[in-house]
């Protein structure tokens, strides 16, 4: 008998390799070890169920049937402990040595927590999984007044839900701007003014220096040059890829495990993606870039020869009753680059195309995002823009040739 296909791991990436190998082999066995209770959930709906009643059923990607129908064999609460590439095996937790025909590394990223002092008393959170949900659920249901550390696109969802259930928040962002990495300044002061109405209070160039506690629980928190009350805090601060397994294997790393085009690591018949892939250098850590590459794996690992379809980096955000968007380059290097724009202060409706030698690098799209497939395919396929177009502003005359 064949040895098992092993998915070490359980979110987007790992469901998508199943799902892709299944298609084309129906016949060797499919392990998948995660290290949670949960079959896989829409990770990325965490920070909405902040206060709120949890329903499995609806967070689950595939109900548990499905693994059962397509013969996948999902081990919960189990993860990996080592990895032996040379006799092709991996040690689970439970102690158990599973021997693998081919292997995925689709393990995914932890929250970088700063190292500040009292970052590990009582009160003190990040969001990954639904037990973290739990966990601040529970500690929050008596508490006003919250800090969230960090003004990236979980931070301010994070920060949108306790404002929702009655909390007083402020969140602390050491950029000049919120989101400063997803968006441009313009956009970022518009929803800054709405999440101030919203009763959310902004520091920027906040750098927070220590964690103030009494009896082990959070009090306060020391900003440099002011202290802020704080009776829990949510760190949303990055991730980092969980390369700690592949440490002492042959497998080589960066920021994360290093692919090539078919998501195979520098080992034979060992594969790598979504949190936990370097890719041209980039680990991207967002949903949409890890069910492709999960795909992609899937799909080599059952003998085709495909290469990844790179997807352009997005985010979708609904925050501050608003929606954002933003994908690829915001040309935020220094070097020169033209813009079609269209702002409606009074609307709360802000658009941008970011141009390059004639070409879409990147958007954002603020308060009305219809257009946002449509930019998304014209910056993958290089569209070219009319000099007209460009010298003219002419936002409207762009989105009439992406009809």
């Amino acid at each position: 008998m064949t040895d098992p296909v092993v998915i070490i791991g359980n979110g987007i990436a790992a469901v998508s390799a199943a799902e892709a190998f299944r298609e084309n082999d129906r016949g060797t066995p499919v392990i998948i070890l995660s290290g949670e209770p949960y079959y896989a959930y829409y990770r990325m709906w965490l920070s909405s169920l902040l206060g709120e009643p949890l329903d499995l059923d609806k967070l689950y990607i595939h109900k548990p049937e499905w693994y059962a129908e397509l013969n996948i064999d999902v081990w919960l609460n189990c993860r990996a402990e080592s990895l032996d590439t040379e006799n092709c095996t991996v040690l689970s937790d439970n102690g158990k040595t599973i021997k693998y025909s081919k292997l995925l590394l689709a393990n995914g990223s932890s929250p970088f927590i700063p190292p500040v002092a009292g970052n590990d008393l009582t009160g003190v959170f990040s969001i990954r999984s639904l037990d973290d949900v739990k966990k601040v659920n529970e500690y929050i249901s008596d508490k006003e007044n919250g800090i969230v550390v960090g003004g990236g696109v979980l931070g301010l969802e994070v920060a949108w839900s306790l404002a929702n259930k009655g909390k007083k928040v402020s969140v602390i962002e050491g950029s000049p701007y919120i989101l400063s990495k997803q968006v441009d300044e313009t956009a970022s002061h518009l929803l800054m003014a709405l999440g101030e109405k919203a009763g959310i209070n902004f520091v920027t160039n906040g750098k927070l220096t220590e964690i103030i506690g009494e009896n082990g629980k959070v009090t306060s928190i020391q900003l440099e040059g002011k202290t802020m009350p704080a009776e829990f805090v949510v760190f949303s601060t990055g991730v980092r890829s969980n390369i700690g397994l592949v440490k002492n294997t042959p497998i080589k790393v960066g920021r994360g495990v290093q692919v090539n085009e078919y998501m195979q690591t520098s080992v034979e018949n060992v594969y790598a993606a979504g949190d936990i892939a370097e890719y041209k250098g980039q680990v991207y850590g967002i949903w949409p870039v890890a069910r492709e590459q999960g795909k992609t794996a899937g799909l080599n690992m059952a003998g085709k020869q495909v290469h990844y379809n790179e997807v352009v980096p997005s985010n979708y955000l609904k925050v501050f009753g608003v929606e954002l968007y933003s994908v690829g380059d915001l040309c935020k290097d220094g070097k020169p680059f033209d813009s079609i724009k269209k702002l409606d202060k009074e609307n709360n409706k802000y658009s941008i195309i970011f141009i390059r030698d004639s070409k879409p690098v990147g958007a954002v799209l603020f308060g009305d995002t219809k257009p946002a497939m449509k930019i998304s395919k014209a910056i993958k396929s290089n569209l070219e823009i009319p000099e007209e177009i460009i010298r003219n502003n002419d936002f409207e005359g762009l989105l009439a040739m992406l009809q």
